[in-house]
């Protein structure tokens, strides 16, 4: 018994195997578009996430400033409750 060779094959059959050159292209152009989408939402995410960090570093400086403020407030408050408090506590204070 002899085994077809493989010039033996009709034309037919190896063009309804092979995937047609049309459908190649237009699965590559899909793709290559799809791509460019990520590509573009990618850049989109990546601009915002900078943005958010460059708020977030400036909200962060802000609260560092508000609470050097309130800290001095607090030590000056603690001053001069001090302060009070020894003159109060003075046996000059009675009079």
């Amino acid at each position: 018994m002899l085994e077809p060779s493989k010039e033996d094959s009709s034309p037919i059959e190896e063009s309804a195997n092979a995937p047609d050159v049309a459908d190649l292209l237009a699965s590559f152009r899909k793709m290559r578009s799809e791509e460019q989408e990520l590509l573009e939402t990618k850049e989109e995410l990546l601009a915002k996430e900078r943005d958010l960090q460059s708020k977030l570093a400036k909200e962060i400086e802000k609260k560092k400033i508000a609470i050097d403020v309130l800290k001095s407030e607090v030590q000056s408050l603690e001053d001069r409750c001090k302060e009070m408090s020894q003159i109060l506590g003075s046996p000059s204070a009675d009079s």
